[in-house]
């Protein structure tokens, strides 16, 4: 998977979206972009809204599913909340999303964002790309 110098591409191991190192090794998790073998290429990043509509399929599997999983971050202004033990609405968001996921899956791990991004109420999620698929047809 080399690229040219200077492409911005999703990195098959923790799928940020980088530019890779000279060397070929992704900045963010420092694995080789080359090296390949141990990635699930069914796995891609997808950014998903608060109020995104999401498919009944499991995000992770892709597996007909009713129940869905809250996921939320909360990102406060540290520096305000240190200084003054406080926090306004002013300092502080949240995102939340209900994402869809099976059973099966839900015994093996809980869903994990790849990012927040607070200012857009977005989360990047790692799912499967059939998911997205159906996500991208809504």
């Amino acid at each position: 998977m080399t690229k040219k110098e200077g492409s911005i591409l999703e990195c098959p191991h923790c799928h940020t979206k980088i530019i890779p190192k000279t060397n070929n090794i992704c900045p963010a998790c420092q694995e080789d972009l080359s090296y390949v073998r141990d990635t699930n290429p069914n796995q891609v990043s997808l950014i998903i809204h608060e109020s995104d509509e999401l498919p009944s399929y499991c995000y992770s599997c892709n597996a007909e599913t009713e129940r869905t999983v809250r996921v939320s971050g909360d990102d406060e202004s540290s520096l305000w909340a240190a200084l003054f033990k406080s926090t306004s609405p002013k300092e502080s968001s949240n995102v939340i999303i209900y994402i869809p996921q099976c059973e099966k899956c839900g015994e093996l791990e809980d869903p994990e964002p790849v990012d927040i991004d607070y200012e857009n109420q977005t989360m990047t999620f790692q799912v499967h790309q059939n998911f997205r698929d159906r996500v991208d047809r809504l």
